[in-house]
C-alpha cells in the first residue's frame, strides 16, 4: 500500500483516539481534527513508536470555517486525502422528547448532522483529485432502530445513516466508497471512572451489549481500518453494526 493520508475527528478520546492508533500502526499519515488540545501531545506521543506519522488540527466542527481551515492544513501538509473517520459527536441524557430544548436540537444536528455533513463536502472533492477515497461515518445502534427518551438522538443517527447510503451512490462509480459503523456501548475513558464511582451503573451499561461485556475502542478502530483498505472496495453504503448483536434482536 502507498502511503495513505487518513483523517479523524475527535481522534484525542474513544474511538477516536483507538482509531488513530490502529491507524498509525498500519503506517498512515493521521491528521485529527479535536478541540481537546491539552490532550494532543499525549496523544502524537503514543504514536511514536508505530510507523504512521500523527498531527493534530485544532477545529471546532461547529464552524464551518474552522473546517475549511482544517481541511486547507491537510491539502498544503501533506497534498492530498485518501481517507476519512467522521467520528465526532456526543448526546444529550434520555429524555421524552417533549422536553428536549431548542438548544440541546442546535447542538445534536450540529455536531452530529451538519459537521459530517460539512466535512464530507470537503473529502469528497479532495478524493475526487486522487481518484481514490474511503469514508466512514459513526452512526449507532440508534441510527437502525430507536428507543424510549431517544429521539432527537436517533433522528440525527438516523439522518447519518441516510447521508451515508445516498452519497455512498453518487460517488459509487469513482473509486470512493462510503459506509458507516454503528458501535455497540464501548468502554471510552468517559465510562471508566463509573467502574469505581457507580459500579451498578457500570455492570448495566456493559449488560446492554448482548455479549455482558463492554466493546474495546479497538473493537470499533481495526473495522475502521478494514474499510479504508483496498480490499474492502466492494463494500459500499452499508451501515455496520459493531455491537455483540445489540440491534440483531432481542434476547430472552
Amino acid at each position: 500500500m502507498e502511503k495513505r493520508v487518513a483523517l479523524v475527528t475527535g481522534g484525542l478520546s474513544g474511538i477516536g483516539k483507538g482509531t488513530v492508533l490502529e491507524l498509525s500502526k498500519k503506517g498512515y499519515d493521521v491528521v485529527i481534527f479535536d478541540i481537546q488540545d491539552e490532550k494532543a501531545d499525549a496523544v502524537i506521543e503514543l504514536c511514536k513508536e508505530f510507523k504512521g506519522n500523527v498531527v493534530y488540527k485544532h477545529c471546532d466542527l461547529f464552524k464551518s470555517n474552522e473546517i475549511k481551515e482544517g481541511f486547507d492544513f491537510i491539502q498544503e501538509k501533506f497534498g492530498r486525502l485518501d481517507c476519512a473517520f467522521n467520528n465526532a459527536g456526543f448526546g444529550i441524557l434520555s429524555k421524552p422528547f417533549g422536553e428536549v430544548t431548542e438548544k440541546e436540537i442546535d447542538m445534536e444536528l450540529g455536531i452530529l448532522v451538519k459537521a459530517h455533513m460539512m466535512c464530507m463536502i470537503h473529502e469528497l472533492r479532495m478524493m475526487k483529485e486522487n481518484g481514490y477515497g474511503r469514508i466512514v461515518n459513526t452512526t449507532s445502534g440508534a441510527g437502525l432502530v430507536s428507543s424510549q427518551g431517544m429521539a432527537l438522538y436517533s433522528a440525527c443517527k438516523h439522518a447519518i445513516s441516510g447521508l451515508t447510503k445516498g452519497v455512498a451512490l453518487d460517488y459509487a462509480t469513482q473509486n470512493i466508497t462510503v459506509n458507516a459503523i454503528a458501535p455497540g456501548t464501548i468502554e471510552t475513558e468517559l465510562i471508566l471512572p463509573y467502574k469505581e464511582t457507580k459500579p451498578d451503573e457500570y455492570a448495566m451499561w456493559a449488560k446492554a451489549n448482548p455479549s455482558e461485556r463492554f466493546g474495546q475502542p479497538y473493537d470499533i478502530a481495526r473495522v475502521v481500518v478494514f474499510l479504508f483498505e483496498e480490499d474492502s472496495d466492494f463494500i459500499n453504503g452499508t451501515i455496520i453494526p459493531v455491537d455483540s448483536g445489540c440491534v440483531a434482536g432481542t434476547r430472552q
